[in-house]
């Protein structure tokens, strides 16, 4: 029986990054790819602490993470813990990860909210407000810098609260409208992604590092081209937007599109190998 596993699901790098730097101070930790168990029909957990580690999306826990959460089988785990990352929107993750632990007879008993670089345009739908046309010039070295600071300063607390399997809450739940957005933030977090149109212009080489990154497979190249799979669903998680090295990939909606090339962002120590390497 490993003594700690941490499971993670990451699309730019973030969570990976976060759960590698845990996995430094804690050695002994496992690292284990949501994405590789997906197609099990129960996931049997062990362990004497078992972690959870992804992005918030749409405030929520992101619909991949649900997935295999439903399938979890706990054997004998005392101490439950996740950390979720995020570009700094409001996260009740935590509520909703409560709720999914509780069918399976498990609490959580820590959760962690790191905040990080953005990975995606905001304005986009799901969302109705106007897509963030300067997004990425925010996203400077010094800030990313500044972040990662305040990161591994919270990692060194998050650790030590973990190996002494202390409880600890960071959340967002005592936002006055908490308990009324969790069921909206759920639901879209869920079924919304499917309104996410990309497309690659003429700039596309058929390189096919959109395809190795696409965790759901929905990717697949066609004629040198990229096609997203209609029948396959997105994770949503910009993975192919941001790892395309000359910015051919773009998003056609019929409210709020995204067609600048003034830069994407993944973390810069996270590679589109790291990320393919979930699957």
């Amino acid at each position: 029986m490993s003594k700690m596993d941490i499971y993670y699901f990451s699309g730019t790098g973030n969570s990976l990054h976060v759960a590698r730097e845990l996995q430094r101070r804690i050695p002994e930790a496992k690292l284990i790819p949501i994405v590789s168990l997906l197609d099990h029909e129960i996931i049997e957990i062990h362990g004497d602490r078992v972690g959870f580690v992804f992005p918030t999306y749409l405030s929520s826990v992101p619909g991949p993470v649900k997935k295999f959460l439903r399938k979890l089988e706990f054997k004998s785990t005392p101490y439950v813990f996740a950390i979720t990352t995020r570009g700094g929107d409001l996260c009740l993750a935590n509520l909703n990860l409560e709720k999914l632990l509780k069918k399976k007879g498990q609490t959580l008993d820590s959760f962690f909210i790191l905040t990080m670089a953005r990975n995606q345009p905001t304005g986009l739908k799901p969302s109705f407000t106007p897509s963030d046309k300067d997004w990425i010039h925010r996203i400077t070295q010094d800030e990313i810098s500044k972040l990662e600071a305040i990161i591994q300063s919270q990692l060194d607390l998050i650790q030590k609260v973990i190996m002494a399997r202390e409880k600890v809450s960071e959340a967002d739940t005592s936002h006055p409208f908490a308990s009324w957005l969790m069921g909206p933030a759920d639901f879209a977090s869920e079924h919304s992604n499917t309104q996410i149109k990309y497309y690659a212009d003429q700039d596309c080489t058929g390189c096919g590092i959109c395809e190795k990154v696409c965790l759901s497979r929905k990717i697949k190249i066609i004629n040198n081209k990229p096609e997203w799979q209609k029948d396959i669903k997105c994770y949503y998680c910009y993975a192919c937007f941001n790892f395309c090295p000359v910015q051919a990939i773009l998003i056609r909606n019929s409210k709020n599109s995204y067609f600048e090339k003034s830069g994407r962002y993944f973390h810069p120590e996270i590679t589109a190998e790291d990320i393919a390497g979930q699957k």
